[in-house]
Order: C-alpha cells, then sequence, then structure tokens
C-alpha cells in the first residue's frame, strides 16, 4: 500500500489548523504564550492551514485531481513562504529564532515537494 504524502500533508494541515484555531497557545513558548498578539497570529496560521487542508481534502474527495494539485500547490507555497520568512527573519528574532522558524516547516515544505513531485494515484483522485 502505497501511502499519498499529499493527502497525508493534507489531512495533517486540518488537524493543526484544528489545534491553533481551539488553542493557539499550546505551542508557544510560556514566555509568550501570555502575549494576545501572539495567541492572534498563531490563530491565523490555524484558518489558513484549515482552510488550504479542507480545501485539498474536499477535491480529492470529489475525485478532483488537477483541484488537488492546485489546493497541495497553495500549501506548498505558503509553507515555502513561512520558510523564508523564517530564513530573512534573523535579524528580528536571532539567529536561535530563525533557525527554530525553519525548522518547524522544513518538513512540511519537503513533505509538499515530495507529494507533488511523487507518483500520481492510478484510481481514485
Amino acid at each position: 500500500m502505497r501511502v499519498d504524502i499529499s493527502l497525508l500533508l493534507a489531512s495533517a494541515r486540518i488537524g493543526v489548523g484544528v489545534l491553533l484555531i481551539a488553542a493557539p497557545t499550546v505551542l508557544l513558548p510560556r514566555e509568550a504564550a501570555g502575549n494576545g498578539t501572539n495567541a492572534l497570529l498563531m490563530r491565523t496560521v490555524g484558518i489558513r492551514d484549515l482552510v488550504l487542508g479542507a480545501g485539498a481534502v474536499a477535491a480529492r474527495t470529489r475525485g478532483r485531481r488537477d483541484e488537488f494539485r492546485r489546493w497541495a500547490s497553495a500549501g506548498l507555497a505558503s509553507d515555502t513562504g513561512d520558510l523564508l520568512a523564517g530564513i530573512c527573519s534573523a535579524r528580528l528574532v536571532g539567529r536561535s529564532g530563525a533557525i527554530k522558524a525553519v525548522a518547524v516547516v522544513a518538513p512540511w515544505v519537503a513533505a509538499g515537494i515530495a507529494g507533488i513531485a511523487g507518483p500520481r494515484p492510478r484510481s481514485g483522485a
């Protein structure tokens, strides 16, 4: 049985989105968790991930390969933007903060690339 990385990533994106909307400070360091601005930022990221993941899963469920690929590509573009922002943020958040930002999103970018570049499913979607 072959794992569909793009579908797995889209499903995980839904879970992360729900988590960040429901409990936006759960993933923040203790000193940042009390900041309302940080909670708002995490919720907006959660909304973005929920929408991208739900769109991709809905497209796959309906069997629309091209539509699914567009949603998966949008997720990859978003994650790549986050990766680049993390790389460019060293002056703002320090080297350690930039490394953490990149480390969080790099696996998502790698999985997105693998999913889009990988073999296409033969049937279904």
